[in-house]
């Protein structure tokens, strides 16, 4: 129970005043340092009443409440002194802000003061003046200013709620609008070893609220070799697994997609036929931001003078506009930007030659460029710091190996084949990426702002190191080197895992579902895992939105396998391989479907965790030499409860399933049949059960509502 000492036996005496803005500290163990924290507030320079709230959270020491009740006595105009049970910093909090907006109607907004802290004279004044002038703010909060141990650190520049996820950027005390609490978020109590705040602001931020960072707020953080931060620090894992559990959409890797587009774009194209640079994770998204070269180089040298507190995409691309339109028509732009992305891992450039070839296939291989007779580059990606690099070095002649006959320069060379059909043979083709990066270099190089890199701009030190690495953000719940660049914000995408797409009947399966599915609403998606090249006819481009290569060396489909599972063995990479680029291939997907991927299986519990569907197709068993039945079939049986859905190719094979121990409610048989359209008027004379099933199986793979179908006994077998 609350208990307010407020005013002395003559409180009818004293003047009544509604505040703008109440002080909230909860107090447990800080008695000695408390008087400091109140003394800054009563010295506060505003011109509009601040309220100030004690909030004794059962203090075991008795000074802690003679110093409130001094206080109380002294000020009950400006002061309210509440004491309750101990419940922890996030409960002491909220007893002080409930009691805080319901006592004071006018209250506007609350500021957060740890009892060992301090605040400047004009620190409230110049919130509230920050929040005045930022209506679509949410919290105003402060560059962090310590003393005991002294550090300066600055967290300016746009708040970004995708670094939010990685780095607590927004310091307790912060002055809050009123807004904020009435949406209903408040400190959540469960959190009770750190990083209460943290949680506070991302709860704010699903709910819709942003913060903003003011230089000259005023806050004083009171820094000791040991505190709770420290202790918290020590726990600090076990607490953002329980925060990456409570925010989960915001985690997942979808939704760290969308916030780098919104937020911090990771591709800078450079687009040499437009004199404009693209910035985007997607090229695609409709959001993508274009710039004049003029403009982007004026950004870029911001962000290499002032401090953290600027974006600018990690990875410039040189290319040109035809290139990107020809990789989108051949449904190829997303999986070769990915696979280019991944091989900065090891190189400093990767670069892409796109050749024609007659039949209707595609196909690339890989090599190291450096030795190539010449670099015919339609597509030139740079390794996230290392343009910078480059711009600061006295010389620019070893980036010009990169153009040199031939390239002298270690880099990844991805050289894809396209059928004819996808080539303009009116235009020649683009393939100065290259010389053309190396002209942008030398630009950069003889700028007059080069000048400014040798000097130090701010006597803060750099607080947001994760400005320049926001590529990295998204790759965390993967565990990849690099991030699928795939932004799916509207409709329902399902991905389509095979070996292999030649003609045979699995890849024949495979598309008629894409078919049926992309009826249905489904954007089908296409994943090669084990092959370089494949059949790519008209039928398939036009079915398929994506086509993506896995192009991971050390990915094995089948061998080896040290251990078996009834007889089939179970191929190493699916329990021990480096699963992150699969798993980052396929996260940004509503649904995926296995078509006789083998160790593919391996990602399926990893890829359910972060929301995605799973389903495996199954068609056949393979006979070992002794004639015992093993192969795909039981590879599905031992990842069973990776899937979702398990979709046999016949309603014998679906009974087997059900056998096998394979829960009914899984299983949706999907019969095979003959793979031509119906003729005109077909469908109408077609018999009941067929009208009656085939919706029911679409009903099943209906993932926004999630699989709510059965295994009803008019489908069994009899």
């Amino acid at each position: 129970m609350q208990q307010v000492l407020l005013r002395p036996d003559d409180a009818d005496t004293v003047p009544v005043q509604m505040p703008r803005l109440a002080v909230v500290v909860p107090i447990f163990r800080h008695s000695v340092l408390l008087a400091e924290a109140i003394e800054s507030v009563l010295a506060q320079r505003a011109d509009f009443p601040i309220r100030l709230v004690l909030v004794n959270d059962g203090c075991p020491h008795r000074e802690t409440d003679l110093v409130c009740r001094e206080y109380a006595l002294s000020y009950p105009d400006r002061i309210t002194y509440l004491r309750k049970p101990n419940g922890g910093l996030s409960d002491a909090r909220n007893h002080g802000i409930r009691h805080a907006l319901a006592t004071w109607p006018s209250v506007e907004a609350i500021y957060m003061l740890d009892a060992d802290n301090r605040l400047r004279p004009d620190a409230m004044a110049n919130a509230m003046a920050a929040l005045a002038e930022h209506p679509d703010a949410g919290w105003i909060y402060p560059n962090i200013d310590m003393f005991g141990l002294s550090w300066n650190s600055d967290y300016g520049g746009d708040y970004s709620l995708l670094i939010h996820t990685v780095i607590n950027i927004c310091e307790a005390g912060s002055l809050i609008r009123r807004t904020v609490f009435d949406a209903g978020v408040y400190f959540d109590t469960s959190f009770k070893s750190g990083f209460e705040d943290w949680d506070f602001f991302l709860t704010a931020a699903e709910a819709g609220f942003r913060g903003h960072n003011i230089d000259n707020f005023g806050f004083l953080y009171r820094k000791r070799a040991e505190s709770m931060l420290a202790d918290s620090e020590r726990d600090a894992e076990a607490i953002r697994s329980e925060m990456r559990k409570k925010h989960k959409k915001l985690f997942n890797p979808r939704g760290l997609l969308e916030l780098e587009q919104k937020e911090a774009p990771r591709y800078a194209f450079f687009l040499a036929d437009r004199n404009e640079v693209l910035l985007t994770v997607d090229p695609d998204a409709p959001d993508a931001r274009r710039l004049p070269m003029a403009e982007f180089e004026q950004l870029w040298w911001r962000t290499q003078t002032d401090n953290s507190q600027h974006h600018i995409p990690p990875i410039l691309v040189m290319t040109h506009s035809a290139v990107l339109d020809q990789l989108r028509h051949a449904r190829l732009l997303h999986g070769v930007l990915w696979t280019m992305e991944r091989r900065l891992a090891d190189k400093c450039f990767a670069a892409l030659e796109i050749e024609p070839r007659e039949a209707e296939r595609i196909g690339w291989h890989e090599e190291d460029a450096q030795g190539s007779t010449e670099l015919r580059a339609a597509m030139v990606m740079v390794r996230p710091g290392l343009f910078s690099e480059v711009v600061r070095d006295s010389s620019i002649a070893w980036v010009s190996g990169l153009a040199a006959r031939p390239c002298n320069i270690p880099s990844a060379k991805l050289s894809l084949q396209l059928p004819e059909v996808l080539f303009n043979k009116e235009e020649e083709p683009y393939v100065a990426a290259a010389h053309d990066l190396v002209a942008l270099a030398a630009r950069y190089q003889a700028s007059p702002f080069r000048d400014a890199l040798s000097r130090q701009w701010d006597w803060r030190v750099p607080g947001i190191s994760w400005r320049s690495r926001t590529h990295e953000i998204p790759r965390m719940p993967t565990r990849s080197k690099a991030a699928y660049p795939r932004v799916a914000a509207e409709g329902r995408h399902v991905g389509f895992a095979l070996p292999l797409v030649e003609f045979g009947g699995v890849e024949r399966v495979a598309l008629n579902v894409a078919k049926a599915m992309k009826a249905e609403g489904w954007i089908p998606h296409l994943f090669i895992l084990d092959a370089t090249n494949c059949n790519y006819s008209h039928e398939w481009r036009e079915i398929f939105d994506s086509v993506t290569f896995l192009a991971d060396p050390g990915f094995k489909m089948w061998e080896p396998a040290s251990s078996s599972y009834i007889g089939t063995g179970v191929p190493d990479w699916s329990r021990f391989g480096d699963q992150g680029d699969a798993t980052a291939m396929f996260a940004w997907l509503d649904m995926l479907i296995n078509f006789h991927g083998g160790a593919i299986s391996g990602v399926m519990g990893p890829l359910r965790r972060l929301g995605v569907k799973t389903a495996v197709s199954l068609h056949l068993s393979d006979l070992s030499p002794f004639r015992r039945h093993n192969g795909s079939t039981y590879l599905g049986l031992a990842f069973e409860h990776a899937y979702d859905l398990i979709l046999p190719c016949s309603h014998q094979l679906a009974d087997w399933c059900h056998a096998m121990g394979m829960p009914a409610d899984k299983i949706v048989p999907l019969p095979n049949a003959p793979s031509f359209g119906l003729p005109e008027g077909a469908a109408a004379r077609i018999g009941r059960r067929t009208r009656r099933c085939v919706p029911s199986i679409w009903d099943g793979l209906t993932i926004r509502r999630g699989w709510s179908g059965s295994f009803p006994s008019s489908r069994r077998p009899r």
